[in-house]
């Protein structure tokens, strides 16, 4: 079942390539820190599990070449989970995400760098899990739905190559993991690194005045 879901994603990334005008690609990688929100249903309580350090990487492709918003769609894979911490010892739980992420990217072109934001939602399939906490007596949900809005610095190159960096904020929309008792959300802030291969012969205004005679 798992393989069936991971190959409709890959195929609807690629009709999505098909039908949009690719302006460049990239791959990533990074780390990140997360913990987990548990969410008991009786009684009624909330606690916060400790941080857990990950990793994170992935590909990505950015479409349309206007100045000011363009669209990226990326499939990454990003470490999350917790330490559920018990008087008697700690508990870790690892999480492997194959994550479709979606996102607009609102952009400005300075002289030297281009500062941009990305927000938009990611669907997460769950790749592996190592889950120590007693309070989790099943598996985590295959599919379920995060947001992520971040930010980033594109440094200006004049070939196609270009360095980036960016930094997320990627909470939970939805639990996942559900239970009659008890449902479980994610958060994850993250760090990363990129290179990005222009593929549109446009560009960039850098806002530099020109000269006409």
């Amino acid at each position: 079942m798992k393989k069936y879901i991971l190959f409709i994603i890959v195929g609807l990334f690629s009709l999505q390539a098909k039908s949009q005008f690719l302006n460049s690609i990239a791959i990533t990688a990074g780390g990140s820190i997360g913990n987990q929100k548990y969410f008991f249903k009786d009684p009624v309580a909330i606690s916060n599990k400790k941080y857990i350090p990950g990793v994170n990487f992935g590909v990505f492709g950015e479409f349309f070449t206007r100045d000011y918003i363009r669209w990226v769609t990326e499939f990454q894979f990003n470490q999350k989970g917790s330490v559920d911490k018990q008087l008697e010892t700690n508990y870790t739980n690892n999480l492997n995400y194959i994550c479709w992420n979606n996102y607009l990217k609102f952009r400005y072109e300075m002289y030297n760098v281009i500062p941009y934001i990305l927000v938009g939602p990611r669907l997460e399939y769950t790749f592996s899990e190592s889950i120590g906490s007693p309070f989790v007596t099943d598996k985590f949900l295959p599919l379920h739905i995060s947001g992520a809005v971040g930010g980033g610095v594109e440094f200006i190159s004049y070939s196609n190559f270009k360095f980036f960096v960016e930094a997320f904020y990627n909470p939970d929309i939805m639990p996942a993991f559900l239970q009659s008792d008890l449902y479980i959300k994610n958060k994850n802030f993250e760090a990363r690194i990129g290179l990005k291969c222009e593929l549109s012969k446009r560009k960039e205004h850098c806002n530099t005045p020109t000269y006409v005679e």
